[in-house]
């Protein structure tokens, strides 16, 4: 159940209020910029609101708009509707309340919200103005990071739905959602809060030790689905499109490299440094990259 009162303030400038999508109450936060709309679509264990510091520097230009995904933040979580095409159909159906459809769109996801930004552009080639897809999901690494049934390099995986996500990212992620949801004792104890707050970012580690807390158990029905084709998602893609992908070893970024060459207009990155939060983890260089592909577009 989501806990919305540990939910910190709205900054300053920003709104919040609530949509309903498909039936489904999703809860939104907007900056009102003055640009064009850039709708951010979060990870699995984070919400909308946990995402603004980040892109606080783009909140003046654009007119960014943050919504948690259902089972997220303070969104409602119904028991089923977690496959990618239902999660699309979510941004899809966020953009086509707010009534910014014709105005081309910029559309941004991480890791589980990438793969959310991916198929929703594939699903509706003519919404987004630009895509950006912070180390998508549909790109991660299977455990071990080797290739497993049988999958070619181009990323044609016949069996990919049965493939095992790479533990190391699968854990926590499991942990956040089925867990102890405490704010206070992630704080404490969890390793990635614990660092961001040594390093003089302990607004953001509270914002996620909140996301955390606010993951309903529902949300677990994504890690149960079907996983998706990149390289039959990516090929469907006309918007211009950036990767902004994980650093990895050579064979990997090859990899990234021939999946990615799928995209009509594509352009991948690796970040040299980076985790699976790109822009979380290396800041400056990932947001240098990603105002100079908005400013593009």
């Amino acid at each position: 159940m989501v806990d919305t009162e540990i939910q910190a303030a709205v900054p300053d400038g920003w709104t919040d209020d609530n949509l309903e999508v498909g039936g489904v109450r999703l809860h939104y936060y907007r900056s009102g910029g003055e640009g064009r709309p850039l709708v951010v679509a979060h990870g699995i264990t984070s919400d909308g609101r946990s995402r603004l510091p980040l892109f606080e520097p783009l909140a003046t230009e654009y007119d960014v708009i943050a919504y948690d995904a259902r089972g997220h933040g303070r969104s409602a979580a119904p028991e089923t509707g977690y496959r990618y095409d239902e999660l699309a159909s979510d941004l899809l159906g966020v953009i086509e309340a707010l009534g910014i459809a014709n105005e081309s769109p910029l559309l941004y996801g991480h890791s589980m919200g990438g793969t959310t930004v991916a198929v929703a552009a594939a699903a509706e080639p003519d919404v987004p103005g630009g895509v950006v897809l912070e180390d998508p999901e549909l790109l991660l690494e299977p455990a071990g990071g080797e290739r497993e049934n049988g999958g070619d390099e181009t990323g044609n995986d016949e069996n990919r739905n049965e493939r095992e996500p790479n533990d190391d990212l699968l854990t926590p992620i499991v942990d956040r959602i089925t867990g102890d949801r405490d704010r206070t004792e992630a704080l404490e104890t969890d390793p990635e809060l614990r660092a961001l707050a040594a390093d003089g970012r302990g607004d953001l580690a509270t914002l996620l030790a909140d996301a955390y807390a606010n993951v309903d158990p529902a949300v677990g029905g994504m890690l149960e689905a079907g996983g998706q084709d990149p390289a039959e998602v990516f090929a469907e893609i006309d918007a211009p499109t950036l990767v902004l992908k994980a650093d990895a070893a050579d064979a990997v970024r090859k990899r990234h490299r021939e999946i990615s060459s799928r995209l009509g207009d594509g352009r991948l990155v690796h970040v040299e440094g980076a985790g699976h939060c790109v822009l979380r983890d290396e800041y400056d260089r990932a947001l240098e990259e990603l105002q100079a592909f908005l400013e593009q577009q």
